[in-house]
């Protein structure tokens, strides 16, 4: 269960492989790569620290969001393909340094959901109240800041993933992931509020939702 980054990984490899052609894209194994490591080692570390939370995130009961959770993989898959096929045109250029930091985001975004599950014991995959956990709010770590950090650590995943392959059309399609999740937090901020006891008082304290000063 713990290495179950790595097939994703592989497969989103062969899309960007297929799309462009060929198999010396260094960029594509560098970004796929950054993906397998990272989130094996992060579910790795959630089996040894809290396997109940993981067995939550890989198959939770029920969802009230399954929608985004759908309608990702298209954006996904585009951007994908996008990359791909900016290489076998010639159009991917993007000087070195940026696709760099399009690497950096990425890991900064997998480090904050370890940072995260490894703070709150009931940060499902799922929108959803843990009444059979006894789930109740958590306000340290990052929830000290914002929210809902899951969904910042989103945000720069979905903000260094172009640039980290190179190619700015995958980078329009990975922000269109971003406003899928804006509703998803708005959802799940809503229900928070009306069906947590003390989410209430915590979000009087921690304004932000996702982005401090912003939203």
């Amino acid at each position: 269960m713990k290495f179950s980054m790595l097939l994703p990984a592989v497969l989103m490899l062969a899309i960007l492989l297929g799309a462009a052609g060929r198999l010396d894209v260094w960029s594509f194994y560098a970004w796929t790569g950054m993906i397998a490591v990272s989130g094996t080692t992060v579910q790795f570390i959630l089996a040894r620290r809290c396997p109940e939370l993981l067995a939550e995130r890989m198959k939770p009961p029920v969802d009230r969001d399954r929608l985004t959770r759908r309608l990702t993989f298209f954006p996904v898959l585009t951007a994908l393909i996008l990359a791909g096929l900016g290489v076998r045109l010639g159009m991917n250029g993007l000087p070195v340094w940026l696709m760099l930091t399009g690497l950096v985001l990425v890991g900064a975004g997998f480090a904050l959901v370890a940072w995260v599950l490894t703070t709150n014991a009931f940060a499902s995959s799922a929108v959803r109240i843990q009444a059979e956990r006894d789930q109740h709010v958590i306000t340290g770590g990052p929830y000290a800041f914002v929210r809902h950090p899951m969904y910042l650590a989103v945000l720069l995943v979905c903000l260094g993933s172009g640039l980290a392959l190179g190619s700015w059309p995958a980078e329009v399609a990975f922000l269109a992931i971003v406003p899928l999740f804006v509703r998803r937090t708005l959802l799940e901020d809503h229900m928070l509020h009306g069906e947590l006891p003390g989410y209430q008082t915590y979000a009087r304290r921690v304004r932000w939702r996702v982005l401090p000063g912003l939203f």
